[in-house]
């Protein structure tokens, strides 16, 4: 159950708000503490972190129930018990999300009538292409994504408030994954979501914006060119085809309502220019 992006101010009883999501990935983090150092957190809750604790800016980022932890291949193994034990020992419960042998796998907990969903990411840098990845000595099958070894190599320690330490995909990564997998989305509205985060992560972090906006052309640099021909392309192509629909949706994901087209733009001029 994702959050509502639509309404503009208005908390629905099916919504966690931003200290509540905090809490849970502070939870989480206190359940898999052994293996803390080798799991980083990304997607949407990523957003949270950089905006209540990273930048510390509190400016109203919009997040999601849906935790994503990206996870390596073949990890060290910790101890005795597993992530899914670990997980299920603390009420969530395991769920197949698609009918493969692997299938794409999450874990399910309710808390104030909203189904968190905790998942798990990996590169897909392997021969055999497989779409899921079953890693043993975790126990779980991680989806495995493109770019996800840049995350993975570009993660970020981080102490959250209750003390647990962290790791979180750097903003920049951040930043430049979801412009190089943002017009692969099949649910349009994801693209909307994953174009909200680069503005916000580019524009509402104060300082830590203006780091990001410093570190993303040494990022390009550190990675294979085609990857900032592609970087560069997929926005400017989005840019050129949108419709007045497609910035009327695009701006109502920001529940602030400082996300404009005219704002936008000006922000991606400042990171490439066309």
């Amino acid at each position: 159950m994702t959050l509502n992006l639509f309404a503009h101010g208005v908390k629905s009883k099916m919504q966690l708000d931003s200290t509540e999501l905090l809490v849970q990935v502070e939870k989480l983090a206190s359940i898999l503490k052994r293996w803390n150092g080798q799991l980083v957190v990304g997607g949407g809750v990523a957003l949270i972190l950089y905006d209540l604790v990273l930048s510390k800016a509190n400016s109203g980022a919009v997040g999601t129930t849906d935790i994503d932890y990206l996870i390596p291949r073949k990890p060290l193994k910790v101890g005795d018990e597993k992530i899914s034990e670990l997980l299920m020992s603390s009420g969530y419960e395991p769920k197949n999300k698609s009918l493969d042998n692997p299938a794409v796998q999450s874990f399910i907990k309710q808390f104030n009538e909203v189904e968190i969903e905790v998942e798990f990411l990996t590169d897909n840098k392997s021969r055999n292409q497989e779409g899921v990845v079953v890693i043993s000595d975790a126990g779980v099958n991680a989806q495995a994504l493109s770019y996800i070894e840049m995350s993975l190599k570009e993660a970020l320690p981080l102490s959250l408030p209750n003390g647990a330490k962290i790791l979180v995909v750097k903003p920049e990564a951040g930043v430049f994954h979801k412009r190089l997998t943002f017009t692969k989305r099949t649910v349009k509205v994801k693209k909307y979501k994953d174009l909200y985060g680069i503005w916000f992560v580019l524009t509402q972090l104060y300082d830590v914006s203006f780091a990001v906006l410093k570190a993303l052309p040494k990022l390009m640099k550190k990675n294979p060119a085609p990857w900032t021909k592609t970087f560069k392309e997929n926005l400017n192509s989005w840019i050129d085809s949108a419709t007045p629909q497609d910035w009327d949706l695009l701006e109502r994901q920001d529940v602030t309502g400082k996300l404009s087209k005219p704002g936008f733009l000006a922000t991606i001029n400042l990171v490439v220019q066309k």
